[in-house]
């Protein structure tokens, strides 16, 4: 039985570096209208979601990717702040990974103003990717890899 139900969905370029080092680069799909917000969905919301898997299509053919076997996401493109909120305050930081990596960029502190430190930020955040703001993209960092963090404020 066949069905005309369907969800329109975007591709948007990205570049996965799972857990062992290997380099994935394809296209994942995001909603035209986000179930959680107003606007489209983002990467962030997929890989934020409470599923386990996600689609990365490629040239040959479809891969469908488990969250927590991929360390980041960059998302290359010219991005003002599309994924937080206006009020949040920016903070260029330094995280280094267990693999001894170390990436440099803005977080969004989306914080009450009676807690605006990283630390408190970072002890709150309850997602499994943070979004980190680096030159010429965006970096989503699975937050279970993050050995230390270091605040440039």
């Amino acid at each position: 039985m066949t069905t005309d139900f369907r969800i329109d969905k975007l591709r948007v370029p990205v570049s996965l570096i799972m857990l062992g080092g290997e380099e994935l680069n394809g296209s994942m799909f995001v909603q035209s209208v986000s179930p959680n917000r107003m606007g489209r969905e983002e990467i962030p919301d997929v890989l934020n979601g409470e599923e386990a898997f996600f689609p990365l299509a490629q040239e040959g053919g479809t891969l469908l990717v488990a969250k927590d076997q991929v360390r980041e996401v960059v998302v290359r493109g010219d991005f003002s702040s599309p994924f937080v909120q206006t009020n949040a305050r920016r903070v260029p930081v330094e995280l280094t990974l267990t693999d001894g990596a170390i990436r440099t960029g803005e977080v969004y502190l989306e914080m009450p103003e009676q807690r605006p430190r990283v630390l408190d930020f970072l002890n709150r955040y309850a997602q499994r990717f943070v979004v980190l703001y680096a030159a010429g993209g965006v970096c989503l960092i699975n937050r279970s890899l993050i050995e230390h963090v270091r605040p440039a404020d």
